[in-house]
């Protein structure tokens, strides 16, 4: 393993402070200082303040489920905790998109420092660092926070927290609390806790279990609260809300699982060949509702390939790429109502140390090119979205 000795964890750098500045206010202007109005997160932390967990009545146009008698926002609930402090200080005024704008900001200074870490050149990190902020679906997602992309971002920010642990001080505790906190934004991401287990386990100098235990500590807490939560809310400990969504969704079945193989067809497609519409007028190229495939909006995720393979870092960093992929892949629907593939972020993150590898080995002018087109790509994607309102997420 190359590169993988704890670091020392010196105070948050200049470097640091600027980066988180900059994106901050990068996603401040993409997003118009505007909030969405599927602002589901806002209403649960409102409906916790009052001491409940449902909404007053239905609100039209989010997931807001029937069940047993009252209205349920069925996403994972931990954004809704980052509201709360927002939501005690404006009330209704509660701003959703400005908290997901500091959460990408705290995910794109920590990708950078993950990249320090990594010990990667000054110059590589600026690339990849931007490449990041602007070249993939993270800064569409952020700039129209509607909960299910407050939901991704929130979940990245975590996701990148933990790695920035995992070559760092490697603190199970801590990169438990950051992975459970990930899962409870977006709960693929609890598939990640076998490959960082694997991790910290190789990275263990007794090569014993007190990094699973250590762990544990951080993670399992999280577990039982959001046992809890369930059980107020379905009266079971597991999470329905989704399968009961399913059988209701016009789109979905009466009867069943929304995961099934019978979607993966599609959800392939729409990863890697879902191609925008052709016009014959300007603009010309129109994102599909569907959205649009990270080959043509994020060529320069290419650079993951180009990690060594045969290497222990590189084969948990994919096994946490193929893990956190699957339930998006067998899901019933590809989260449409998108630029590119939001889903993808709930991966990116594992791509992120496997791309620092590649550009390591080969930072020729192809790949600062596929940088370049990745960024071109995602700011059409934002522009097109403000000119023409071509998405219902994005505000009037």
């Amino acid at each position: 393993m190359e590169n993988d000795e704890t670091r020392s964890v010196a105070p948050l750098s200049l470097r640091t402070i600027l980066v988180f500045s900059g994106a901050l206010l990068f996603y401040l202007l993409s997003a118009g200082f505007k909030d969405s109005a599927y602002n589901n997160y806002t209403l649960l932390a409102q409906a916790w303040l009052h001491g409940h967990v449902w909404l007053s009545g239905p609100v039209s146009g989010i997931d807001a489920l029937q069940y047993a008698g009252h209205w349920y926002i069925i996403e994972a609930p931990l954004p809704a905790v980052l509201m709360l402090p927002v939501v005690l200080l404006f009330g209704d005024h509660a701003n959703q998109v400005v908290v997901g704008a500091i959460c990408a900001a705290i995910a794109v200074s920590a990708a950078d420092l993950l990249f320090e870490r990594m010990g990667l050149t000054a110059r590589l990190r600026w690339w990849l660092t931007t490449f990041f902020a602007a070249g993939t679906v993270l800064w569409w997602c952020t700039a129209f926070g509607a909960v299910w992309m407050f939901a991704h971002v929130a979940g990245i920010m975590f996701v990148l927290l933990a790695l920035v642990e995992c070559y760092g001080r490697k603190r199970g505790w801590l990169i438990g609390l950051f992975i459970g906190c990930a899962a409870l934004c977006r709960f693929p991401l609890i598939l990640s806790v076998i490959p960082i287990l694997a991790w910290l386990y190789a990275h263990e100098d007794a090569n014993d279990y007190r990094a699973f235990r250590s762990f544990a500590i951080g993670f399992i807490p999280l577990l039982l609260v959001y046992g809890w939560y369930n059980y107020i809310r379905w009266h079971t400990l597991s999470d329905i809300g989704y399968t009961v969504w399913y059988h209701q969704d016009q789109v979905g079945e009466p009867t069943g699982s929304p995961f099934r193989l019978r979607y993966l067809p599609f959800n392939l497609y729409s990863f890697f060949f879902l191609p925008p519409e052709w016009m014959s007028h300007f603009p010309w190229l129109k994102p599909t509702s569907f959205g649009v495939a990270l080959t043509f909006t994020s060529p320069a995720l290419l650079l993951a390939f180009l990690a060594p393979f045969r290497n222990r870092e590189t084969l948990i960093w994919w096994s946490a790429t193929l893990l956190t992929a699957v339930p998006s892949l067998l899901y019933y629907v590809n989260g449409f109502e998108q630029f590119g593939m939001r889903h993808s972020l709930d991966f990116t993150a594992f791509l992120l140390p496997l791309m620092a590898r590649g550009f390591q080995r080969a930072h020729g002018w192809l790949w600062y090119g596929l940088i370049v087109l990745s960024i071109a790509a995602n700011a059409y994607g934002i522009w097109y979205s403000w000119a023409y309102h071509g998405f219902s997420v994005v505000p009037r």
